[in-house]
């Protein structure tokens, strides 16, 4: 990092300009998600993209109409409706969160909404925009809320929903993982501040979305391949509106400098099976936010002058991915559509080039690793930077010796994705079965008995290990656990069982991620089907253990070690011998 320009950035304030002033409603402060993008709309004002170093084509950027609610009204709210003096206290959450909602607006901000709206006839994004959100320590990712409106109907109904939006964001403050990331980093002082910002995208048919949108990162830290180095950055992208690529769901990871290297390799089913299918939208005929596969409304690809670049049709039968042909019609027995974008890299290379383009001239201001989010649609190349900010990560990425081990000593070993770091002497290793979890009838009991683990363990940094992915919002394809119910965890193992749907997000730019950084928790997928990968049943099954609740969950006690090397890729889970 380059501290001297790193304190710049601290120091940058948007409303010593006039120009952001004047679309600023309300005194305080805009936070820092309002800060990192305004700082990144300065940058992009002196640098040319014909600077771009012989990369390519870079495209302009377009940084989307805004307006800020600072944090000013935020105050007034709470004062209006007796919400002062809010302690961080989990078990008044529930309460916390329907005062919030029943409150009143201020009038004056009430007022300005009117006034805004009369200018803004089109959907809106609202976005959280914190005092202590987006900072290079602590990023608060997805701990608060963003919300989309159609923002259509008469004005009376679009005013109601842009203030209950607001009351959302503010609500969020008080949200349980917000709350459990600030007691656990002892962080105070929290106020919120709200972005109001044109939604980016298109509208088809009764639809409204932008058609890619993507979050990037301007160092790979977590490699699935010696070709990619960690200064080559990433991206992940994701049909549809951005919740796709910040959400532990499916969407598509790309190297930079390699983007036709999948992290699930090339073979078409399993290209499939990491591949998106279900899309978010806003439907602008309800009115709301709405998801839906593919695959029930594939008509909507005849909106896309360039889906044959997006989408492929994947066959079981013959195993294989298939050219997406007029005319288009609903999938044949065996075979579904699935958003590979196995045509951007050779079509689009003037999206690689303006993301690569944006790390590097970001990064070099910021004087830290860059986290961006951006839309791009094919038809005329429109790219829109949404979001920037200072990737939380680890500083230094020292080399980790691996030690040489008895075959015996080792209970997991990995080569993939990822962290660097070493973890000794851990009392607690934390296991889901993933037989029992499979079978279990409430999946949704085995993460809160997780939670119950993880409050019980606060002040320990154990292992925890379960099949599939740690926080998916799908039960069948992993642990449905929140922050709050795993913010004690030192590393955290996703287990690839074959036979089972059970597999490790390959994939970077999640929210969920992004707490692992922040946090210094490690991360170690393992693969049983890999034959250098290694998952020791049988330690798991014939070592004694203290039984909880959930059948699926065990505890074990004992001294374990982690050694994660991310330079050659190598990771072990160790037990070690009692002293």
């Amino acid at each position: 990092m380059d501290q001297t320009k790193l304190k710049r950035f601290a120091a940058f304030n948007p409303l010593d300009l006039a120009e952001y002033q004047e679309v600023t409603i309300g005194s305080g402060s805009i936070g820092g998600k309002a800060k990192g993008m305004l700082f990144a709309r300065e940058v992009l004002k002196q640098v040319s993209p014909a600077e771009s170093l012989g990369r390519g084509r870079v495209l302009t950027v377009v940084i989307p109409e805004s307006h800020f609610v600072a944090s000013e009204f935020f105050d007034e709210f709470l004062a209006l409706n007796h919400l002062e003096g809010l302690r961080d206290d989990p078990e008044a959450v529930p309460a916390y969160q329907e005062a919030f909602l029943q409150g009143e607006i201020p009038a004056g901000l009430r007022q300005q909404l009117v006034r805004l709206l009369e200018q803004a006839a089109y959907p809106l994004a609202v976005r959280s925009s914190s005092l202590l959100e987006d900072n290079p320590d602590h990023s608060f990712a997805g701990k608060y809320l963003t919300t989309f409106l159609a923002n259509n109907g008469d004005p009376e109904a679009r005013l109601r929903e842009l203030a209950m939006a607001i009351k959302q964001v503010y609500a969020s403050t008080y949200g349980l993982n917000a709350i459990e990331y600030r007691l656990k980093h002892r962080l105070s002082g929290e106020k919120m501040a709200v972005i109001i910002q044109r939604l980016e995208g298109r509208r088809r048919g009764q639809f409204f979305y932008p058609e890619i949108s993507g979050v990037g990162f301007s160092k790979a830290y977590r490699r699935w391949t010696e070709r990619i180095r960690a200064e080559d950055g990433v991206m992940r992208i994701a049909f549809g509106l951005g919740t796709r690529c910040t959400g532990r769901g499916y969407a598509r990871t790309l190297s930079l400098t390699n983007p036709k290297l999948r992290p699930e390799g090339n073979n078409p089913a399993d290209v499939a099976r990491y591949s998106q299918e279900t899309i978010d939208v806003l439907d602008m005929e309800a009115g709301h936010f709405v998801s839906f596969n593919i695959n029930e409304k594939s008509s909507l690809l005849r909106e896309h002058h360039h889906y044959h670049l997006l989408t492929q049709i994947y066959d079981s039968q013959e195993n294989s991915l298939q050219r997406v042909v007029p005319p288009i019609e609903t999938a044949s027995p065996g075979q579904r559509y699935v958003f590979t974008f196995q045509g951007l890299p050779t079509a689009c290379p003037e999206l690689f080039h303006t993301t690569s383009f944006l790390y590097e001239v970001l990064e070099q201001e910021m004087g830290t690793p860059v986290d961006i989010e951006f839309t791009y649609e094919t038809a005329d190349r429109t790219y829109s930077l949404v979001q920037a900010r200072p990737l939380s990560s680890y500083e230094e990425y020292r080399r980790v010796a691996i030690p040489v081990l008895t075959p015996d000593r080792i209970l997991l070993k990995g080569d993939r994705m990822l962290t660097n770091g070493i973890l000794k002497d851990v009392r607690y290793l934390v296991y889901v079965d993933y037989w029992a979890y499979a079978s279990a009838a409430n999946k949704g009991a085995v993460a809160r008995e997780i939670g119950r683990i993880n409050r019980r363990l606060a002040g320990e940094r154990y292992i925890l290990v379960g099949p599939g992915r740690w926080g998916s919002t799908d039960p069948i394809l992993g642990v449905p656990v929140t922050y709050q119910e795993i913010s004690n965890a030192g590393l955290l193992v996703e287990i690839g069982i074959s036979h089972q749907r059970f597999a490790p997000e390959l994939s970077y730019g999640t929210h969920f991620f992004a707490d692992l950084e922040a946090d210094r928790v490690l991360y170690l997928p393992v693969f049983d089907e890999i034959k250098t990968n290694v998952f020791n049943r049988s330690w798991f099954d014939q070592t004694p253990f203290s039984q909880s609740e959930t059948p699926a969950v065990r505890v074990y006690e004992g001294k374990f070690s982690a050694y994660l090397d991310s330079h050659d890729m190598r990771g072990l889970v160790v037990r070690e011998f009692e002293s």
